[in-house]
This record gives structure tokens, C-alpha cells and sequence, in this order.
């Protein structure tokens, strides 16, 4: 029996207990009150209404409609070891630059929220501002966010 049915008849038994005494005005006894059924039902509630977990093997092509099998994940320490291997071929300004959102660029395709972003990163660093002839931040921020970006983008 699974745990869900077994909580789903631990809480009908509890709330059998909740019927309305014949006799007068006898109290209900302390196990048996609305409250005591509103608190084992919230207990009960996310094991009643949890999925198990989905461990998917193939998925759906979408052009062909056959089932493809995915492919394996790396655990965790290959992950790492390429995002290391990666960050030792570039230069400590572009680590920086990644770590803003503004690395990994294919300059062809680059939309315009991708330059955007990579020109508010140039504007946080004094010397790109410096080259760019903008020595205040707040003006170079102030001119990326107005769509001007190519007067950092140069510089880069």
C-alpha cells in the first residue's frame, strides 16, 4: 500500500471521528474538533497531491514525432572542470565581463539586448569609459540605456 492511501485512510479515520454528538451539549473530545481535521488534512495534503519525480529517457522529436533518447549529463565535476578549462583560455576582463552577463559573444547574431548588455558592463569599468571619452558612469549608463551603444561596443 503507498504511503499516500495510507495518510488518505489515517484522515477519513480522523475525520469519522468528527460527528456531530446526539446527545445535548456534550463536547466533542479534544481528537476529534474541526481543527484537528483541518491540521491532519494540510498534513496529508502534499504527500495526496505530489507527483514522483519524472526520470525521462527519451523525449519527443518534434519534426520526425519518434522518440529520441537524450543525452547523458555530465555529473557535476566534469560540468565544472569544462567551465574551469573555459575560463583559463580568456583573459581576466573578459572572466569579469562574462560574470556581468556580458561574455561568450557571436558578434554576427548578437541582438540588441546582447549589446546593451555588454555595453552597461564596459560602462562599470573606468578604464573602457576612459577610452570611450565618457569619464562618468551615470552619462555612460545614461547613454547605453537611451540606445546609443556603440560608442562602448568600439572600445570593447
Amino acid at each position: 500500500m503507498s504511503s499516500s492511501v495510507s495518510i488518505l485512510l489515517f484522515v477519513m479515520a480522523g475525520s469519522a471521528m468528527l460527528t456531530a454528538p446526539t446527545h445535548g451539549l456534550a463536547q466533542p473530545s479534544p481528537g476529534s474538533t474541526r481543527r484537528s481535521l483541518l491540521l491532519s488534512c494540510s498534513a496529508a495534503a502534499p504527500f495526496l497531491l505530489s507527483k514522483p519525480a519524472a526520470n525521462a529517457v527519451y523525449v519527443m522529436d518534434e519534426e520526425t514525432g519518434d522518440y529520441v533518447p537524450l543525452g547523458e549529463e555530465a555529473d557535476w565535476q566534469t560540468t565544472w572542470k569544462q567551465r574551469w578549462d573555459k575560463a583559463q583560455t580568456m583573459t581576466p576582463d573578459e572572466v569579469f565581463a562574462a560574470a556581468r552577463g556580458a561574455g561568450n559573444v557571436v558578434k554576427e547574431n548578437e541582438s540588441e539586448s546582447s549589446k546593451k548588455r555588454r555595453a552597461m558592463s564596459g560602462c562599470r569599468e573606468a578604464g573602457l569609459r576612459q577610452k570611450a571619452n565618457v569619464p562618468d558612469a551615470k552619462e555612460c549608463s545614461a547613454r547605453v540605456l537611451g540606445g546609443d551603444v556603440s560608442f562602448m561596443l568600439d572600445v570593447m
